[in-house]
């Protein structure tokens, strides 16, 4: 152990002399939680470093490169394959990361080696059945599968399969002989010179017959030539990593279904669950158990204090199964709630060959196994083995199987829906015309193509809180009505407005009308601030305001704010009350806001306080919202009890947008924003004057402001007619039959995007419970009484209030339940055709240029499907290649980017970033969207990346439009998906460009 530094902060680390490296090869589960009950870091003198098993520690050491270096002394790795990448850190690393990249990006995936997948899944399970029950499912499918596409990919086309293997294993040997066995290094220097001869005479090959290779790639680069002992070290560590953990992951998972008959039912019921089985697998059992770290510095991680020099051992087998994480963690289960895992590694490392061993397993591998092989099974007389900590597979693994389908079915494209004549039609009512009433419809209609919906609202317009929740200034927001205008355009569709429940319709008359019924009612209801003096009538809550601004029908009495107004809380809606108020009427063009309403509401406000208990970094504001009150014309902000040094800039997106709010200064003119961080309210009361004074408690002392009115945004809380408890059934389902949506769901939490995502999960429960229970649509449904509206009526409706509208407005809207029932009714408003989708509209708005800044290419690929979808006239171009002076103000353009790292800019597209930022171009009458692509497990920069070439483009002059869409990596829905969904919005808020 190297010696501390006595003023280092932590204590000294524990000394884990119990573990031994047989046990951890055996099964290391039980040392790893024992391991992570005593703290996440121990010095392991068996294995002579530091090992990190807790996900925190994990995670930590994964985000600091500068502090947990990969260039470690006397590695292992090094030693066994030469002076990779993965021993690399910044600039070095990334110069050879690139060079790679080109051929395992996602396009290259999809373009080229998918077909090569398939053609070797058909090849190997050929090999396996001919071999017959018995055969081992790793050794005789999964091995030399995975070794054979990895050497069509790297292009050793002089080796085989074979070959691929035992120098696959032999250098893996040798990268985590932790004990030194010099047979292990022996074998592994014999692999080492094989492969170099081989790699010398393909080079020499690839010169002549360039192809789609590795290989081939790596001769091409045009700026930049990788020494020939650096690509003979990077290729031993792809021949490593790149065939052991394929082949790990596809025999983990297939041992995992084998022995949960539940949950390979339900996935060969549904293919689109075969990403949630590799996810699911890799976190499990993570293919690659430990790697090296050496620190650079005394640094305290997970309060043990390390010294400079420090050799690590990072687990991300043991961070996977952090309890603190995941719920039942030593459980496989495909239906857990996605949580991002270690398995790819985050930060500058994340494994390049993530997108190949997707594609090779979860789209290709696993499904053509389990399709061919009829009544797989293990065999109960030869038990399957697993083994390793380092690494850690299947060792050994005999099958069985009734039958063989004759060939091979086509690969389901991953979120694909089959259905067969066995499919269930069903028909369904969702009670709740929402953001998560309309997309679990859009999730049923997809999971169930037969079914029949009726959706059903108190209201008689459809969409709830994207009319009446989302602030009227957010009409990027609110485009997403434009999707569900589609959904009710489909004639298995039918909306029943003016219906309410307990009223018009029973739950028991529903249940009895349809094979499912989902309520999806939401939860209006302010929550009241848990302090004396709340219910003083100048006390408001924030979501009655919105409605209020919003002209919800059934709200009345505006209140008349006086000069000072304090908002207690910090979230988004807080954010949307501080907007409101503070904005110029002048800026409020294309907004659907109810002019009337809001001067009487406002138009008095003078200084408007805005005060939450924790400082800025724990804030549940989104940083875009408070860069939005930063720019607006005509408020001055001041900051009180925000520590701006606590974090280094760039490395904390909420304390970068109150550097923001600071940067934008006191000019005293208009409206004036306090901003309170730190304080904890404690007590609303009357003074003297009429006024109210608000007493906080801070870190330190009380403080108390003055105000006239108080707004409160402390979130929501359920309505008296509430159907069911918020948040009672978290998996979505009361009982077969009957199921709840959103925040019904939740309890009052969630974003529109969130909703989006739980409906497809739930979606599938209903699907399933359909399904067992043999449902054929046979419910009647309900009849719809004389005064409930339809889909027509709400067109209608629309039609009005648009027609209505004052200049600049997006439309006036109506304030009564009878003006809306009555425009609904008017049979003379002639509706015009429906608005087109996809390629259509995007020719409608002219033509268009998808930019996208990558990492490991997720954003090339999604920025390729917008292309397509938008059609001929769209082109794409990578940042890494544009300069700000190619864009062109007459191109709509959509900006697709990742963030790479802690809150950084993809490294190929810090040139174009760093132009904008130094030169200041001027890109006046640019218009532009931005979809981020992010994780959120990094909570304090997710998808900072694209937040960052936003505010560059802006600053220069460009005028971002529509909802800003961001990306969970470690969410189940694809990139692509979500795009495509976002696109669809954002195009009908493509501004016309200003004239000259």
């Amino acid at each position: 152990m190297a010696a501390l530094d006595p003023a280092a902060p932590g204590r000294p680390a524990p000394v884990a002399d119990w573990v031994t490296i047989p046990d951890l090869f055996r099964d290391p589960f039980p040392v790893f939680e024992r391991l992570r009950a005593e703290g996440g870091v121990h010095w392991v003198p068996q294995v002579g470093r530091y090992l990190v098993s807790s996900y925190d520690a994990v995670h930590a050491t994964e985000m600091d490169q500068e502090t947990f270096s990969a260039n470690e002394e006397g590695s292992l790795q090094i030693r066994a394959m030469g002076h990779s990448m993965l021993r690399r850190d910044d600039p070095e690393h990334y110069a050879e990361r690139k060079a790679w990249q080109p051929v395992l990006r996602p396009g290259a995936v999809k373009r080229t080696w998918t077909a090569v997948f398939e053609r070797n899944a058909a090849r190997y399970l050929d090999k396996m059945v001919a071999k017959g029950p018995g055969a081992d499912l790793i050794w005789d499918f999964a091995a030399p599968y995975a070794a054979e596409n990895l050497r069509e990919i790297l292009g050793l086309y002089n080796a085989t399969q074979e070959d691929m293997q035992r120098w696959s294993q032999t250098l893996i040997n040798a990268t985590g002989n932790y004990a030194d066995d010099p047979d292990v290094w022996a074998a592994g220097e014999r692999s080492f010179d094989e492969v170099d001869v081989a790699l010398d005479e393909m080079l020499r090959w690839h010169a002549d017959h360039p192809d789609h290779s590795l290989l081939s790639s790596l001769l091409r680069i045009p700026d930049y030539e990788m020494p020939l002992e650096r690509v003979r070290a990077n290729i031993k560590m792809t021949i490593g990593g790149g065939l052991n953990e394929p082949r790990d992951a596809l025999g983990v998972a297939a041992w995992a279904l084998l022995t949960h008959p539940e949950q390979r039912a339900a996935v060969e019921a549904d293919p689109a669950l075969w990403p949630a089985v590799f996810d699911e697998a890799l976190r499990w059992v993570a293919p690659i158990g430990l790697y090296s770290r050496q620190t650079t510095r005394d640094v305290d991680l997970a309060g043990v204090r390390l010294p400079a020099g420090a050799r690590l051992g990072i687990c991300p087998l043991s961070a996977n199964r952090d309890e603190s994480v995941w719920d039942d963690a030593a459980a496989f289960d495909v239906r857990r709630e996605v949580k991002p895992h270690l398995a790819f590694s985050k930060g500058v490392h994340v494994c390049l060959g993530a997108w190949v061993a997707r594609a090779e397993v979860s789209a290709v591998g696993l499904p053509r196994l389990f399709e061919r092989l009829r009544g797989l099974d293990l065999v109960p007389e030869d038990p399957a083995e697993i083994g390793g900590w380092v690494f850690r597979g299947m060792t050994h693994m005999p099958v069985r199987w009734d039958t063989t389908a004759p060939a091979p079915a086509p690969a389901a494209a991953p979120g694909a829906v089959t259905t067969t004549a066995a499919e269930p039609t069903g028909r369904v009512a969702v009670v709740g015309a929402g953001p998560a009433g309309c997309f679990t419809a859009q999730a049923l209609r997809r999971a169930l193509p037969g079914c029949t919906l009726d959706v059903l609202d108190d209201l008689p317009v459809p969409y709830g809180l994207v009319r009446y929740g989302v602030a009227a200034d957010h009409q990027g927001t609110k485009s997403v009505a434009r999707q569900f205008d589609r959904l009710f355009a489909d004639p298995a569709v039918s909306f029943h407005g003016n219906t309410r429940l307990g009223t018009h319709v029973s739950l028991d008359d529903l249940r009895g009308a349809y094979d499912a019924v989902v309520l999806a009612t939401g939860v209006h209801a302010d929550a009241s601030l848990p302090v004396p003096g709340a219910d003083h009538p100048r006390v408001h809550g924030a979501g009655r305001l919105t409605r209020l601004l919003n002209g919800h029908p059934d709200e009345a009495g505006v209140p008349e704010l006086g000069e000072e107004v304090v908002v207690v809380g910090h979230g988004n809606v807080a954010m949307d009350v501080v907007r409101l108020v503070a904005r110029r009427a002048e800026d409020l063009d294309g907004t659907d806001v109810d002019d009337a309403t809001r001067e009487r509401l406002v138009g008095n406000v003078r200084v408007v306080h805005v005060v939450g208990r924790g400082a800025p970094e724990t804030a549940r504001f989104d940083p875009v919202m408070v860069r939005e009150v930063a720019g607006l014309a005509g408020v001055s902000h001041r900051v009180h009890g925000a520590d701006l040094d606590a974090v280094v800039p760039g490395k904390d997106a909420r304390l970068d947008a109150v550097r923001d709010l600071v940067a934008a200064g006191d000019d005293g003119a208009g409206v004036r924003v306090e901003w309170w961080f730190g304080l904890a309210p404690e007590g609303v009361e009357e003074v003297d004057d009429g006024r109210l004074a608000v007493r906080f408690r801070g870190p330190a002392d009380a403080v108390t402001l003055q105000a006239d009115d108080v707004v409160t945004a402390v979130g929501f809380a359920a309505d008296a007619g509430s159907p069911v408890p918020p948040g009672a059934h978290e998996d979505g389902r009361v009982e077969p039959g009957l199921y709840v949506a959103g925040w019904l769901r939740t309890g009052p939490r969630g974003t529109i995007p969130d909703q989006r995502t739980h409906a497809r999960a739930l979606a599938a429960t209903i699907a399933d419970d359909l399904r067992a229970a043999g449902r054929a649509g046979s419910r009647p449904g309900l009849a719809r009484h004389d005064d409930a509206t339809d889909f027509d009526g709400w067109r209608r409706i629309d039609l009005r209030e648009r027609l209505g509208a004052a200049p600049g407005r997006d439309r006036a809207k109506l304030r009564t339940r009878a003006e809306l029932l009555a425009a609904a009714r008017d049979v003379d408003l002639e509706l015009p055709a429906p608005e087109p989708a996809g390629a259509a509209r995007a020719a409608a708005v002219g033509p268009v240029t998808v930019l996208f800044g990558t990492e490991s290419g997720g954003a090339e690929m999604v920025a390729d499907d917008l292309r397509r979808a938008l059609g001929d006239d769209a082109d794409v171009r990578d940042l890494a290649d544009t300069r700000p002076e190619d864009l062109d103000p007459a191109r709509v353009h959509v900006v697709v980017c990742a963030t790479y790292g802690d809150g950084e800019v993809p490294t190929s597209a810090r040139p174009f970033h760093r132009a904008l930022v130094e030169r200041r171009p001027d890109l006046s009458g640019l218009r532009y969207a931005v979809f981020g692509m992010g994780d959120r497990s990094y909570t304090r920069t997710y998808s900072r990346g694209s937040e960052l070439v936003d505010e560059a483009l802006a600053a220069c002059g460009g005028r971002r439009f529509g909802e800003y869409g961001r990306h969970d990596a470690g969410g189940p829905v694809e990139a692509a998906d979500a795009a495509l969904e976002w696109l669809d919005g954002v195009l009908a808020q493509v501004p016309v460009p200003a004239r000259a």
